[in-house]
């Protein structure tokens, strides 16, 4: 007699790993728009990851370094390529400030996620961006000229 076929509890918990993984690597799903380069790397808004909380703005920005950079503080030498911030914005008084990050092997916020340093908002510096900066033209992207 034929039993329907059922994944072992091992198999069924590998699946449902790799589903919620799948789900949760966001960044490789974004839609990057180019906010400009400098002399470190190259920057990226997801202007889909705006959200708007008490008159602040929160989005993802990218950045692709130009040079691999060691992770500090990991015992080994460990080198990363990108990093997904989030950035906050107050558009009334044009701040902005970067809170949480995570590195990652490869460009463009793909690969293994090296590291994810967690930062609270209360804990996030807000200042005036640099004119003419990327940190600028975010400002411009997530809140309007």
């Amino acid at each position: 007699m034929d039993r329907p076929f059922s994944p072992s509890p091992a198999r069924h918990l590998a699946i449902l790993l790799a589903t919620v993984l799948a789900a949760t690597c966001v960044e490789a799903h974004a839609e990057w728009s180019p906010l400009g380069d400098n002399g470190i790397g190259s920057f990226f808004v997801d202007k889909d990851s705006v959200v708007v909380t008490r008159n602040i703005r929160q989005a993802q920005i990218l950045l692709n370094w130009h040079r691999p950079q060691l992770l500090i503080g990991q015992g080994s030498k460990t080198y990363y390529l990108s990093e997904v911030s989030t950035a906050y914005f107050d558009c009334s008084n044009r701040q902005l400030g970067f809170g949480s990050r995570k590195m990652y092997a490869q460009a463009d916020g793909r690969g293994q996620l090296l590291l994810a340093p967690q930062l609270a908002y209360a804990d996030v510096k807000l200042q005036d961006p640099i004119p003419g900066s990327t940190g600028e033209r975010a400002m411009e992207a997530v809140c309007g000229k």
